[in-house]
């Protein structure tokens, strides 16, 4: 059986996240409306009460803590709704707005239908590819999770003019694909300018800040 609201919130507020009671809170009702979803679709394999809580919360609280996160963030292939969704729940930086971005039509549609179900007013769904948003959004900082390497993404989303920042989560191989990235066209004119190290003793997870040169 899908785990209840209360059964979430329980384990949320039993990890030390540094979440308000508010937080807490959406954060429960995120993962209710997901798993509910992922009956539909095949959205995430992460699941269950202490998955979610250690494979999806804790990137979207990390994610928050990142000190060139920007005012206008792009999420690149939303999909499930982490991390940009999740994290847009849990933001209370009131000025920042985000923008979400899945080409699957009906992804995006189920990325707006919980928008709505959970209030949030400073989030902008588009069902289509990153590249075709990011201009219109006069986004500062693109972010991805699982969509792809360091060089694959830049080649979406180079020509795009306004975003100057991208953060990345990445885990094991991240110092290979680094490398690998530095001798490509695009690896070239990026510089990384920041990375947030929050393994444990299960996985590695890193999240990468990478500036354009």
């Amino acid at each position: 059986m899908m785990p209840s609201h209360s059964e979430f919130l329980s384990a949320i507020q039993s990890r030390n996240l540094g979440l308000s009671e508010r937080q807490a809170e959406v954060a429960a009702r995120f993962a209710v409306i997901l798993h509910r979803e992922n009956e539909q679709q095949n959205l995430t394999r992460i699941l269950g009460v202490e998955a979610f809580v250690e494979g999806h919360l804790l990137d979207a609280v990390e994610l928050l803590k990142q000190p060139d996160l920007g005012q206008r963030v792009l999420d690149i292939g939303s999909g499930s709704g982490v991390p940009g969704l999740l994290a847009a729940s849990l933001d209370q930086e009131s000025q920042r707005i985000w923008f979400l971005t899945d080409s699957e039509a009906k992804k995006a549609e189920y990325l707006d239908r919980a928008r709505l179900e959970l209030g949030l007013r400073r989030v902008s769904v588009f069902p289509k590819r990153a590249e075709l948003v990011l201009d219109l959004s006069q986004a500062d900082t693109a972010i991805a999770r699982a969509v792809g390497s360091v060089e694959k993404i830049s080649g979406w989303i180079w020509n795009c003019s306004t975003w100057n920042n991208l953060i990345l989560f990445k885990s094991r191989g991240w110092e290979e694909e680094w490398k690998e990235a530095r001798l490509s066209k695009f690896g070239k004119k990026l510089t990384v300018t920041h990375s947030h190290d929050y393994s444990d003793h299960s996985k590695t997870r890193l999240l990468i800040t990478l500036k354009r040169k």
